[in-house]
């Protein structure tokens, strides 16, 4: 389906590129996309946050908080 997507995308922005303002963005989505559709990695993975650390309590007891999966 990305690349579906992004060849349309990417046409969309071939036919715009005497407004640059449009077919620029459009490129870069065209190209993620196809990135994606590739590789299987996916932008949104850049703003992904890692787990943070925490603390063990005075008590002793797991947390909720610690990494289940880890």
């Amino acid at each position: 389906m990305r690349a579906v997507v992004a060849v349309f995308l990417a046409a969309f922005a071939v036919s715009n590129l005497d407004a640059w303002w449009c077919a620029i963005p459009a490129g870069v989505c065209a190209t993620f996309l196809a990135l994606g559709a590739l590789t299987g990695w996916c932008p949104t993975d850049l703003l992904a946050r890692g787990a943070a650390t925490t603390e063990g309590n005075l008590l002793g007891y797991p947390e909720a908080r610690r990494d289940l999966l880890g």
